[in-house]
């Protein structure tokens, strides 16, 4: 009979011990997801890992993820755009887009290598796979489209009309038989080829060139983009923009064709940041006005 207890009373301790050690482990586990969810370090002391939170919810190519950065193909000379400070660093609207992207793939906004682009090189950079994508003031056309992949549009930009103050030519159409500079592969060449084809394009690859030849009285005009037109008069007193806004273009990100995974990547980006109102954000830091324009028109709001 003292038997028969004793085997009881072991297995009513057994299961009490069970049941404690396991309430136990429940509650281990629980505390953890707290400590995990809060960001709090874990118990055993180890280092918490860098911020990667975002990039579970952004899909991020397998190559880019090996390689631990973007590689991506932007301007230099076009500010407020994309350009380079006074260090030499990569700044403005589209670098910060970028650096956002690589914080959501790495948690480290620095995870990019910035390759400078013009509108000549940009589309056969991407081609020849020497970057990732370009964020290089890329106006979405149906030209484009038959070589290249865009994303949803991040801004929306046109072309203007600027020459020197007391030029007789007041409007696009007064454009024709007028030398005119423009950049070489833009937009705004493209529409003047269609709209006033008797114009003589003068196309010059850089920026710095063609405000160059303006100044240097090469042309009777330019036509190009309008903010960073605006920004030009700003100032150069002696120069006036004149006529409306043309050439309207939406802007996106290019990739290249069938690489579903990449357009995935900055698609997904895009909404997170069009959600967060980071379009905004970055206005507000680059352009807050430009010229007669208002550059919170032109990007995407949520």
């Amino acid at each position: 009979m003292k038997n028969i207890v004793s085997k009881k009373a072991s297995v009513t301790l057994a299961v009490v011990m069970s049941f404690t050690l396991a309430l136990l482990a429940g509650c281990g586990t629980a505390a953890q997801k707290t400590d995990d969810a809060s960001g709090a370090a874990p118990a055993s002391g180890g280092s918490k890992p860098a911020a990667t939170a975002s990039a579970d919810t952004i899909p991020v190519p397998d190559e880019v993820k090996k390689r631990g950065k973007l590689v991506v193909g932007v301007k230099v000379d076009y500010p407020p755009l994309g350009y380079l400070d006074q260090a030499g660093k990569n700044t403005g609207y589209e670098p910060d887009v970028v650096r956002k992207m690589a914080e959501y793939a790495f948690g480290n906004p620095d995870a990019v290598e910035f390759v400078p682009v013009n509108a000549t090189n940009r589309i056969p950079y991407l081609t020849s796979k020497k970057i990732d994508f370009i964020s290089a003031t890329l106006g979405v056309t149906e030209e484009r489209k038959k070589e290249i992949d865009f994303s949803t549009n991040f801004f929306d930009g046109g072309a203007i009309t600027v020459v020197p103050k007391g030029s007789p030519i007041k409007q696009i159409k007064d454009l024709a038989g007028k030398k005119v500079i423009v950049i070489k592969g833009s937009t705004a060449s493209t529409y003047l080829e269609k709209e006033v084809p008797t114009a003589e394009q003068l196309k010059i690859e850089s920026n710095a060139d063609a405000f160059r030849a303006l100044k240097d009285k090469r042309a009777d005009a330019m036509l190009h983009d309008a903010v960073l037109m605006s920004e030009f008069v700003k100032t150069s007193p002696d120069y006036v923009i004149v006529g409306e806004q043309v050439a309207f273009a939406p802007m996106a990100i290019g990739v290249r064709k069938n690489e579903p995974e990449m357009l995935n990547f900055v698609n997904a980006s895009l909404d997170k940041m069009k959600k967060a109102d980071y379009f905004k954000t970055l206005i507000e830091k680059y352009m807050p006005r430009a010229g007669d324009l208002d550059p919170m028109q032109m990007i995407p709001r949520p």
